[in-house]
């Protein structure tokens, strides 16, 4: 059976650190001072007591695919998707956003003039549940902010409380997915290439 098929890899990227922020203390009239330091050798992320700079890329620890498909037949213009998770190991929030939806050199230059597709998500903390990638067969993907993952103890922020069995932990959790449609009456064989960002939320 002839379907239209697509395998995307997945590419991320994550936004710089941030700086350390500490109250500060002010010197007259002497000539020395003492500043505590205190070290962390082995910091681990997943823990929200751990020793990193708020906002700092090295809190962010996410589990994802690295590849993905979308397809459909030729008797069904549907187009189907499994349902891929994302989970956040972090001690603090994540917010995922789409970068970029890339298509590859070697793809089809005609594509179906009604192939629609489209990125839908799932989870605790949804910013936005169905992004366009592409539209009447044209791309039509633009940068913006997907969801937020709780962290690792269910936390989107400091004041909440963690959930201590790591079995009931479910807000650090979602999933995402293609839907659309294309009308295809021979195997256009696609590769794109979907690139998020992650973002260490900030406890305040």
């Amino acid at each position: 059976m002839k379907k239209l098929l697509s395998t995307l890899l997945v590419s991320t990227a994550v936004f710089a650190g941030a700086q350390a922020v500490s109250a500060d203390q002010n010197i007259v009239a002497n000539t020395d001072a003492d500043i505590a330091v205190a070290g962390t050798l082995g910091a681990d992320n997943t823990k929200p007591d751990a020793k990193i700079p708020e906002g700092d890329k090295d809190w962010i620890n996410v589990t994802l695919p690295t590849e993905a498909i979308f397809y459909n037949k030729t008797t069904d213009p549907i187009i189907k998707s499994p349902t891929y998770n994302l989970v956040n190991n972090s001690g603090r929030p994540v917010k995922i956003s789409l970068d970029k939806f890339t298509p590859s050199a070697n793809n089809s230059a005609a594509l179906p003039s009604n192939f629609d597709l489209t990125l839908d998500v799932t989870g605790d903390k949804v910013v936005t549940q169905s992004t366009s990638l592409v539209k009447g067969g044209a791309l039509s993907a633009a940068p913006g902010d997907l969801l937020i993952l709780a962290n690792s103890v269910d936390q989107q922020a400091a004041t909440d409380s963690p959930q201590p069995n790591p079995t009931a932990v479910t807000k650090n959790k979602g999933t995402f997915t293609f839907a659309g449609q294309a009308t295809a009456t021979t195997d256009l064989n696609l590769a794109y290439t979907l690139s998020l960002k992650f973002e260490a939320v900030k406890f305040q």
